[in-house]
Parts: structure tokens; C-alpha cells; sequence
């Protein structure tokens, strides 16, 4: 989600492609009943006759003829688009291709609930939930899903015509460190911030080789003097301090393959935030045999699935993680790197996946 394109969902009409909700639904602690109103506009949405993405604004006022009034909602409010995952296609007959972003704009917090285009209809849940009833099929016309009157068997019927099955589906999420579990698209780590003395001020160390009386050198042959040693271990404690350890997954939940997959996150300079393929290792006094290569700079032969390289310019670092050929119901977890924050915070990440068979990047966003 950019902002041109929310300033853009701002002055749209409610209707079968996009809702506003000034209030968050309820969920974390809701009942069933309350509950149910959540997966009433996610299945209206999803069966809804449409050739768009549909929106569901959180946070957000609709100005009927005008530009909808943002809002915004608690920080402590943002659902966990993992939990919506796991609940909603637990009720479902089938997956609802859908996701949730939390997403700031000027200052203020709001929830994005994307649902795409093309699904595989007719969605409809396989149990009584709430207010909602099973086998039925809800469907969003207009600006609103009336649950009392559902899908008609004529309607059903034409729901399957036509239904398209050519484009891939891909989920990307945090993973666990150290075993391939899945986290969701939102991340808590604890970091040190130290602060770094000037470059000058970071005395260097005396060659003690210099020091033998008589001018005679007893130098190792073996070994280089490191002149840099403080200022490295200076680097080594601030970046280690600082930098945690994560994964990213990716799994296609679509019903084709999806071929040639890459991810690519963009964190802009200034934001706060520093990403590493590697932290440093601790330096030494003296190097046996030359020094070695600095960290991140690691000989790269061939690219394996779930490889992350990471560059920068003046605007932007970029992480990139090549996940190749994905079957369906298949997930890639990438290797893992590390990332800092200056200030404690929430910090979205943007990021696009692409592949062959999908006709524009597909957005996504890791907090």
C-alpha cells in the first residue's frame, strides 16, 4: 500500500471494491456473534461480481461525494493478519485470498484489509458461526452484505462460470530464527542502541612488534599487525547489539505454480532502520595469514532458494531473497539476516513479491 493509492481509496464511493469502518471490528477477545460481522464482510467482499482488489478501511470516515475522513485507530488495535489466516479459512469450504496490513498515514494508524480478485467462488462456511449460517453464500451488493439475503442458486451457478485459476497466490510472512514456524507479518525484537565515538577519537593500537630493544624484530611471519583493532571492536559491539536475526517465508496459496519468485523489501535511508546480511565477527589483535573478507562480503557461486542479498544507494537499502519455482501449497524460507532500530517503535517494512505468471508485483507489508 502507498500513499498515492490510499489518498486515491480516500475519495471512492462505498460499493462492491471498498468499505469504511470508523471503529476496528472485534476480535482478540470478541464472542462468535461479534465475530461473525467480520467474516460476513470478508465472504461478501470475496463472492462480491468484481474485476478490482477490495479494500476494507479501517480507521477511516466515509465523506459520501467527498474525501473519506481519516480517523485512525490504536496502535493496540492492529489484528494479526497470521490469526485472521488460520480463523477465517478454518470456517471457509475454500481459502479466501485475502491479507491485513496495518498502515500509517500522517501521523495516524489505520487497518487495511486487502481482498483480491478472482476468487475461487462460491466461499461459504462449512459450519454455523454467529450470526451466520452454513452452506449459505454471502455476498456483498453495493455498499453493503445483507445477511438475510444471501446468494441465490442462479447466482451460485454463475459464480463458477468463468472462474479464473491462471494466477499465483503468494503469502509472505516473519518465520522463526531457528525452526521453520511462522510468525506472521508482525515482529517484536529488543535491541541495545549504544552510541559510537567519533572515528578519531578511537585510539590505535601500538604495534607491540615496534617495541623490542636493540631494533631487533621478532615479528611472526604468520601474523599482521591489526592497526584497526579498536575501532573494528567498536563496530563489533554497536552492531551486535543493536541487530537481531530474522526469517522471511513465503508459501503459494494459489492453485497454479508460481515461477521464478523473488522478494524485495526497500527500507529507505533515514528510516530508522538498518538491515545486515551478516553481523561482524569479533575482531582479532592480529590475523593469521592476511585479514579476512569484511562481514557481508561472501563469495556467491550460485543461488539457492531462500538467498538474501542486500545493497544500498544513497535512498534506499534493498533486500532481495530468491525463492525460485513454487508449487502450490509450497513455502520458501529464506536464510537468515539481521535488522536494527534506532528508537523503539513500530517500523513497516515495504515490500513487493513477483513472479512470471503474476501480471504486477504483488504488495505487502512486514511491521
Amino acid at each position: 500500500m502507498t500513499n498515492e493509492l490510499f489518498e486515491n481509496l480516500l475519495y471512492e464511493e462505498e460499493g462492491t471494491g471498498i468499505d469504511f469502518k470508523k471503529e476496528q471490528y472485534r476480535f482478540a477477545e470478541a464472542s462468535d456473534e461479534e465475530r461473525s460481522e467480520l467474516v460476513k464482510d470478508i465472504l461478501g467482499f470475496a463472492n462480491a461480481w468484481r474485476r478490482t482488489t477490495a479494500y476494507i478501511l479501517v480507521g477511516v470516515e466515509e465523506i459520501r461525494g467527498g474525501r473519506s475522513n481519516v480517523i485512525g485507530i490504536p496502535a493496540s488495535e492492529q489484528l494479526d493478519d497470521h490469526s485472521l489466516q488460520q480463523f477465517m479459512n478454518y470456517l471457509v469450504n475454500t481459502p479466501v485470498r485475502f491479507n491485513y496490513r496495518a498502515f500509517s498515514y500522517e501521523g495516524k494508524q489505520v487497518g487495511i484489509f486487502v481482498i483480491d480478485e478472482g476468487q475461487q467462488r462460491p466461499i461459504h462456511l462449512t459450519r454455523n458461526y454467529g450470526r451466520l449460517e452454513k452452506d449459505k453464500v454471502y455476498v456483498r451488493r453495493g455498499s453493503s452484505t445483507d445477511p438475510n439475503k444471501p446468494a441465490s442458486p442462479t447466482e451460485i451457478a454463475q459464480m463458477g462460470v468463468g472462474r479464473p485459476r491462471d494466477r499465483a497466490k503468494l503469502l509472505v510472512e516473519f518465520a522463526q530464527v531457528d525452526r521453520d514456524d511462522t510468525i506472521g507479518t508482525r515482529l517484536e525484537k529488543t535491541g541495545e542502541h549504544c552510541t559510537m565515538p567519533a572515528r578519531k577519537d578511537i585510539p590505535k593500537p601500538a604495534d607491540p612488534e615496534q617495541q623490542y630493544p636493540f631494533g631487533i624484530s621478532m615479528r611472526d611471519p604468520m601474523r599482521t599487525h591489526n592497526g584497526n583493532y579498536y575501532r573494528e571492536l567498536a563496530e563489533y559491539e554497536f552492531l551486535t547489539r543493536l541487530c537481531r536475526a530474522v526469517r522471511i517465508t513465503v508459501k503459494n496459496v494459489g492453485e497454479v505454480a508460481a515461477n521464478n519468485v523473488r522478494m524485495e523489501l526497500a527500507v529507505p535511508m533515514g528510516s530508522g532502520i538498518l538491515p545486515l546480511l551478516d553481523l561482524p565477527e569479533k575482531p582479532a589483535r592480529k590475523w593469521m595469514m592476511g585479514r579476512p573478507l569484511p562481514h557481508g562480503m561472501r563469495p556467491v557461486f550460485r543461488r539457492d532458494p531462500g538467498d538474501v542479498n542486500i545493497d544500498q544507494n544513497n535512498d534506499r537499502f534493498r533486500i532481495e531473497i530468491d525463492c525460485k519455482d513454487l508449487q502450490p501449497g509450497r513455502r520458501i524460507w529464506s536464510d537468515k539476516f539481521y535488522i536494527g532500530a534506532a528508537t523503539t517503535g513500530e517500523y513497516p517494512i515495504n515490500g513487493e513479491v513477483l513472479a512470471d505468471n503474476l501480471p504486477t508485483p504483488q504488495p505487502f507489508t512486514l511491521t
